[in-house]
């Protein structure tokens, strides 16, 4: 009977110790596992976790949904000033507001995802 393998296994690079390979390495790997037919925003997001720790990835949805919300928050202020000016600037300025404040919305949610993905490269 085989003995039961413990923890997560990382695939070996040649001339690394297990997890101690350079960002660059992880990154060339990751990529060649996704393969010709992914999509753009797959292999964009591949490029910004491949090679960074879960608490790295962590601080980055941070960073990122904070700065999304506020900008998102600022735009709808802003656009509220704007219906004085003009109506049409208003709604476009709003609309850009939603779009920061729904792109914020996704990125936490995904926050999750994103830290195990990087566990994993």
């Amino acid at each position: 009977m085989a003995a039961k393998k413990r923890g997560r296994q990382q695939p070996q690079i040649k001339g690394f110790r297990p997890g101690k390979a350079p960002a660059q390495l992880k990154k060339k790997r990751a990529k060649a596992q996704l393969g010709k037919d992914a999509s753009w925003a797959e292999k964009q997001t591949v490029e910004a976790v491949a090679g960074r720790s879960p608490d790295e990835v962590r601080a980055m949805v941070k960073k990122w949904t904070l700065g999304l919300t506020t900008g998102g928050v600022l735009l709808a202020v802003g656009g509220v000033f704007l219906y004085g000016w003009s109506m049409v600037a208003g709604i476009v300025v709003h609309v850009l507001a939603a779009g920061l404040l729904f792109l914020g919305y996704r990125i936490r949610k995904q926050g999750a995802a994103l830290e195990e993905m990087a566990g994993r490269l």
